[in-house]
């Protein structure tokens, strides 16, 4: 059967019973082969059966001859098929003539091998020129120097895509009107005469029209008007630029609505008053009943946090620079810095003279005859902690049982023990001077601030964990998270840095929120709320949530700014305290 599919592949046939068209346009129906045991069983009976291989196209048995089977033997043995060349091979006879003229034409001429005539005439002239040191360089193209038309190829290059920018066309001249003309129609004037229009009208008095062009004089705005136009055709955009317009509100990030994250601290509700000088340090005691406060007219008091009341007043004979409360509840142990000294005392025993100045005095003489040997005395449950230098800054361990202290100019960091009553430097004399220390919740670390960088030290191990950087941010207070592995630092230029030690020893976040210097930070120990204060009199309250999957950063939004504070010697609020257990 010949091939009635033509070069339709066949593999549009596989599905189908029928193969091609006959010339009626009746199917062809495909021939029914043998099945697995029929073929098996011809291959038995028919020894010559091996030889038969069936073609798809022609939809026939063909029987392979022997040279065939020569043939595939010697290709899938990567052999030569030889017998190509044995076989007789019928040619049409050539005429003598056309065989001789082919041969002709195939052979090179001998005048291509002589040297050309003209070739060494034209070398010639070149060594000529070059022995009379004539210029043998081609001549270049000349450029007219006279002025071009910036918008000159303009059409030419309309349709073209210049540096992938849509072009734009020169801006068109305003075509002449009546208005323009020496000699309009008729209708035209009279329709100047008739405009209700004052401009026009003043305009129509003025003008002159004239028979004949010769008689028009020159016009004098004619410079005025080409200046104008070539400014039109210099300062217009020859090119459109897309330009990428972003809305403010797209670059911000996703943030939850201050309202969905109360409570937080929003408004002034009690003022505490009482104190001749202004306020240098608070502190609220663990049961968050009282509020201790220290000033610089020498005196600390101790308030009721509902009420405002002042409960007890100590005064004392030099500034009270830091104070801060025991956070052991059941310890009733406040410490104050007063010049040289801390002190210690019970807010709860009443003492047989307020003024505490004689316990100063007499551990002051002490300390000038004994030196830093006998640095801790005790009278009246009074207990004075000498140092050789003011101190600044006392903050407490959880525990209760140790604080530290910083002295001026951030020189050294004692740590004393009140069960031993001892004291120990940790490091020697420093040359960066320390502006904040603060031990760790949990751990025997302590974190101490510099102008720079943010230094943890393992107090047990004696040596230093990780080192912080703040990027070129001058820091000058530092406060920590419950969890500990979260700190902020303020610093000098109104910037917050908040730092997460398990993401990277960089800050994970930089908030530019104040004016002026930061003097203080803190965390609430409960809700998720930290707040900064600032020489610009105002409080700046963030809600900071810190997650416990650590494949998720922290959540920081600003939630309110509090200015109900006013200067006092172009200083404004110097520090800050969250109530243990309530959200202000």
């Amino acid at each position: 059967m010949e091939n009635t599919i033509g070069d339709v592949p066949v593999e549009w046939y596989r599905e189908e019973e029928h193969i091609g068209y006959d010339a009626n346009g009746r199917r062809i129906l495909k021939r029914k082969w043998n099945d697995s045991i029929e073929h098996l069983l011809h291959m038995v009976d028919d020894p010559s059966y091996w030889r038969k291989v069936f073609d798809e196209k022609e939809d026939r048995e063909l029987s392979m001859s022997q040279s065939q089977l020569e043939l595939i033997r010697r290709l899938r043995g990567s052999l030569m098929p030889s017998n190509l060349l044995t076989e007789s091979y019928t040619h049409e006879e050539v005429a003598c003539e056309t065989s001789e003229q082919f041969l002709l034409s195939s052979r090179e001429p001998k005048r291509r091998f002589i040297p050309s005539r003209w070739e060494a005439k034209l070398v010639l002239r070149i060594i000529r020129a070059m022995r009379n040191n004539t210029s043998t360089k081609p001549a270049k193209n000349s450029i007219d120097d006279a002025p071009k038309l910036i918008w000159d190829a303009g059409e030419a290059f309309a349709d073209m895509n210049h540096n992938a920018l849509t072009y734009l066309p020169a801006p068109k001249a305003k075509s002449p009107s009546h208005e323009d003309s020496y000699n309009p129609p008729f209708e035209y004037r009279q329709e100047l005469s008739s405009d209700p229009r004052p401009g026009l009208l003043d305009r129509s008095q003025g003008r002159h029209f004239y028979d004949a062009l010769r008689v028009v004089p020159a016009y004098s705005a004619y410079v005025i008007e080409r200046f104008q136009r070539c400014l039109d055709l210099y300062l217009c955009p020859r090119v459109a630029r897309n330009r990428l317009e972003v809305q403010p509100n797209e670059i911000l990030p996703l943030l939850p609505n201050p309202q969905e994250l109360k409570p937080f601290p929003s408004s002034r509700c009690l003022k505490y008053t009482g104190h001749l000088d202004k306020v240098l340090s608070i502190s609220v005691d663990p049961t968050g009943q009282w509020l201790l406060s220290g000033s610089a007219d020498c005196s600390m008091r101790k308030w009721e946090v509902n009420t405002g009341r002042c409960v007890k007043k100590w005064q004392f004979g030099e500034v009270v620079k830091c104070v801060d409360w025991c956070p052991r509840i059941g310890v009733n142990i406040v410490s104050a810095c007063v010049g040289h000294s801390v002190v210690l005392l019970n807010p709860n025993k009443e003492l047989c003279k307020n003024d505490l100045d004689q316990h100063l005095t007499s551990a002051r003489a002490m300390r000038d005859c004994a030196g830093m040997s006998l640095p801790w005395k005790e009278k009246d449950e009074v207990v004075v902690v000498n140092h050789n230098k003011p101190v600044m800054k006392v903050t407490w361990h959880k525990k209760g049982d140790y604080f530290a202290t910083l002295v001026s100019g951030g020189n050294n960091v004692l740590i004393h023990r009140i069960s031993r009553k001892s004291s120990q430097h940790i490091f020697r004399q420093q040359k960066i001077p320390i502006h904040s220390v603060m031990f760790h919740q949990s751990r025997p670390i302590m974190y101490i601030c510099t102008s720079s960088h943010v230094y943890l030290y393992d107090l047990q191990r004696q040596c230093l964990v990780k080192k912080l950087f703040s990027g070129g941010q001058p820091m000058c207070c530092i406060a920590a998270h419950a969890g500990g592995d979260n700190i902020i630092v303020g610093g000098n230029d109104g910037k917050l840095a908040w730092f997460d030690m398990d993401l990277s020893n960089m800050p994970y976040k930089v908030m530019s929120s104040h004016a002026s210097a930061i003097k203080g930070v803190a965390f609430h120990k409960k809700y998720p709320l930290f707040a900064s204060v600032s020489d610009d009199t105002t409080v700046h309250v963030f809600y900071g949530m810190v997650h416990s999957d650590l494949n998720q950063n922290a959540l920081i939004v600003p939630l309110k700014i509090l200015r109900s504070h006013s200067p006092h010697d172009c200083e404004g609020v110097l520090d800050c305290a969250f109530h243990p257990t309530q959200p202000w």
